[in-house]
């Protein structure tokens, strides 16, 4: 199986559409630099980041709660349109506030949405070079939002996890309300094709911790490093389409292979060959269904490193040094 996120990487050819709407309050404008730091940088997210690491590990109604309520609460960088030069001075509505020319991007399936983010570091991994940003409060970012014709807003695009928020869900955060929806709005960053028809049948991913037990960790372990193809290695779930969320989970070994042809036919042999090799001669995975599928995408891998869900990597990517300090 290869799978691949739905809101990737800012494509720089697209031209944003500017919502231009005006804050109920006055909120700090300030703009990234990929170069340099600046001392007033708006201080991360921290209780939204570990909200949606825990929920991504263990997604149950308690932890999604957890997301939603620091999703109002939090303070998140919102994604500006680039300038317009030809503009000389600062647009006004009016009752003389100044107004925010939000981003509105779509993606390949011609979606729109706009990008908020925790961090000033995420919204580099995004967007490297740099970009206006605004940092406002969660609930005015939704409310903000609502007369625009973002129908998703992204939290942290780029990044793993990542949030994204329906019109729905986020209507109601702009009134203070909690969803009550049954599927969570944190996904993980995965795989390189078949985006549109993996999106559209509603698969979800996760990692939790017991979803092998330790003795079937350590022999699957064994197994994946001894086999020259297998370069990688994780431990999570797959629900797949339509399946109930309490009994529809399918344990799953995500894998980086190399010197395999990339076919659909050859991966898929090679998945099934290694899933045999897991079995065989051993009762641990007698009475454990899982799958075996394949992941080429480098940023669904650092994701695993930079949320300690990988088993193993004999090639492991270089992963950026933690910034206590990045200018917006």
């Amino acid at each position: 199986m290869v799978l691949k996120n739905l809101f990737g990487k800012k494509d720089q050819t697209q031209k944003p559409v500017q919502s231009n709407v005006n804050p109920t309050e006055n909120h700090d404008d300030v703009s990234s630099s990929a170069q340099q730091n600046q001392p007033n940088e708006p201080q991360a997210a921290l209780h939204l980041e570990n909200a949606m690491v825990e929920n991504a590990r263990n997604d149950t109604p308690e932890t999604r709660a957890k997301v939603y309520q620091e999703l109002l609460f939090s303070d998140l960088l919102l994604s500006l349109a680039d300038p317009n030069p030809n503009e000389a001075q600062e647009q006004t509505s009016a009752d003389g506030k100044p107004e925010v020319n939000v981003a509105i991007l779509s993606n390949a399936q011609g979606i729109q949405f706009a990008a908020a983010f925790t961090s000033a570091a995420a919204a580099r991994r995004w967007r490297a070079e740099g970009g206006q940003y605004v940092s406002i409060r969660g609930q005015d970012v939704f409310k903000l939002l609502e007369p625009s014709p973002a129908e998703v807003i992204v939290v942290n695009p780029g990044s793993a996890p990542f949030v994204v928020l329906n019109k729905v869900d986020y209507r109601q955060l702009a009134m203070g309300i909690v969803p009550q929806s049954q599927k969570s709005p944190v996904q993980v960053n995965v795989g390189t094709e078949q985006e549109q028809q993996q999106q559209q049948e509603g698969m979800q991913l996760a990692f939790p911790q017991d979803v092998f037990t330790d003795e079937q960790k350590q022999h699957t372990y064994h197994i994946l490093s001894s086999i020259d193809k297998v370069e990688a290695a994780a431990l999570g779930a797959i629900l797949p389409p339509n399946a109930p969320q309490d009994s529809g989970w399918v344990r799953t070994v995500f894998l980086r292979i190399i010197g395999v042809e990339e076919t659909q036919e050859a991966v898929q042999s090679f998945c099934l060959k290694v899933r045999e090799s897991m079995r065989n001669n051993n009762e641990i995975f007698q009475e454990t269904q899982f799958e075996v599928g394949v992941m080429p995408d480098p940023n669904f891998w650092l994701a695993m490193h930079q949320n300690n869900f990988i088993l193993l990597d004999k090639n492991p990517p270089k992963i950026p040094a933690q910034e206590e300090t990045v200018s917006v």
